[in-house]
């Protein structure tokens, strides 16, 4: 074996530890995307249950109630609480937004964000009038999309939610009736 075939040999050898690496780095990159995703996930899920289970709070779910209706004769206090619930909700929404739109979060993932969103704030009208007044504050694509997820939300009575409870028990809408 002369010095010619010495350095083929080792030509080859050198392509397939390249190979090799490139193998290992994508496996080591798809591990860490799935990780970043996983996280970010459990983060949201995090952030979401605690302003969710904070509306439980007496007062504040008061205020929430007065605010979803979007009646003007809300009080002051109770205005300042939904104003308050209202930011740090389309907060987190604007964060899950980001996120989804930077690869941290998979599109069957965010679809259910957005479901949520619409059907649980956007249709009721006083989460559209809030949007109104402070849709400014956020960023220019984040206030596009949540403009066309208004758009094909029809809205809601604020007591949407109860009266669907009540129909999947059998009872009429306006039956105020403990089921017995």
């Amino acid at each position: 074996m002369n010095l010619a075939d010495l350095a083929s040999i080792a030509e080859i050898v050198g392509g397939l530890a390249v190979v090799i690496s490139l193998i290992y780095l994508a496996i080591e990159v798809r591990q860490n995307t799935n990780s970043v995703r996983n996280a970010t996930l459990q983060s949201n899920t995090a952030i979401w249950s605690s302003l969710l289970s904070g509306l439980t709070a007496p007062g504040v779910i008061e205020a929430y109630s007065a605010g979803i209706s979007g009646k003007p004769d809300i009080q002051p206090l109770q205005y300042t609480q939904f104003f308050l619930l209202s930011r740090s909700l389309f907060v987190a929404f604007e964060n899950q937004y980001y996120q989804y739109r930077k690869g941290a979060l998979d599109q069957e993932t965010y679809a259910g964000y957005e479901r949520a969103i619409s059907e649980q704030l956007l249709a009721f009208q006083g989460f559209r009038y809030w949007w109104q007044q402070n849709r400014g504050v956020f960023s220019p694509a984040f206030v596009q999309r949540v403009d066309e997820m208004i758009q094909r939300t029809p809205v809601a009575a604020p007591n949407k939610f109860i009266e669907e409870w009540r129909s999947l028990h059998g009872q009429a809408p306006d039956d105020n009736q403990s089921p017995g």
